[in-house]
């Protein structure tokens, strides 16, 4: 099996073509023709995961995240690039395309928060599908238990909530930096209650309170954590004769101090 077929079978559970204009995705490092010996997924690629991919025998990591990402005009020793030259491991990245992709990491959040997707935010492809889902939830919840509820659903020591005295039961779903000037004129166009993301700017915060939309940011790292273990679900299901493992050694790079 070589590193080709893998991404054929990639492109056709999200498709390349799919992923937005800023976005670099396909085989970032290494070549096609290469005999896959295991595979890494991870989230990021870093040089704590990359040391992980070569002590267990996988020579192709791929990851959500880009580790190539806007012009790259020098590899300093430090680069995780640099490191995955060295160790001769390829990579590929399955980035914007996965987010929107049939259960790919939207669809994945939305498992883990027992949410059920009634409607898109913003179809951006001609079969329908496209970024962020609408959720229509048959309870009401406040925004502080909306933001407990994720907090405990995504297994996170904290997350970030606007506080609202909205009754909320139109939730939008947007994963990683889901928020900017677009989501937020879709999410009243919408009727939306409050939008689940990451990385929330401060600018939206006052935004969201002057239009009455909660917003909960439960992270980048939060809301896209699982997408390592959905790759490895599914390059393991198309090819099981790979050792296939998602990343151990990533975590979330972020410490929090909490007041005792």
């Amino acid at each position: 099996m070589t590193i080709g077929e893998v991404i054929e079978f990639l492109d056709e559970a999200a498709p390349f073509r799919t992923a937005e204009s800023f976005d670099n995705v396909g085989l970032l490092v290494g070549g096609g023709e290469t005999e896959v010996t295991g595979i890494c997924c991870c989230l990021d690629i870093t040089r704590k995961v990359i040391k992980e991919a070569a002590e267990k025998g996988a020579n192709l990591i791929i990851s959500h995240h880009p580790v190539i990402f806007g012009g790259l005009k020098t590899v300093p020793n430090w680069s995780p690039v640099r490191a995955l030259i060295e160790k001769n491991i390829a990579a590929i990245a399955i980035h914007t395309n996965f987010d929107i992709a049939e259960g790919g990491v939207n669809d994945t959040l939305l498992e883990l928060l027992g949410f059920e997707k009634s409607g898109i935010l913003e179809v951006t492809q001609a079969d329908g599908s496209g970024f962020g889902a609408i959720c229509d939830t048959p309870f009401e919840f406040t925004a502080k238990a909306l933001a407990e509820h994720c907090r405990k659903s995504l297994y996170l020591d904290c997350v970030k909530y606007l506080k609202t005295e909205r009754g909320i039961s139109r939730i939008a779903v947007c994963c990683g930096a889901g928020i900017d000037g677009k989501v937020m004129e879709l999410a009243r166009e919408k009727r939306v209650d409050a939008i689940i993301s990451g990385d929330i700017k401060h600018n939206f915060w006052i935004e969201a309170e002057n239009c009455g939309i909660a917003l909960v940011d439960a992270g980048h790292y939060g809301t896209e954590k699982a997408a390592s273990h959905r790759i490895a679900a599914i390059v393991t299901k198309k090819f099981p004769q790979v050792a296939v493992f998602s990343s151990e050694a990533e975590e979330d790079p972020c410490g929090y101090s909490f007041e005792e």
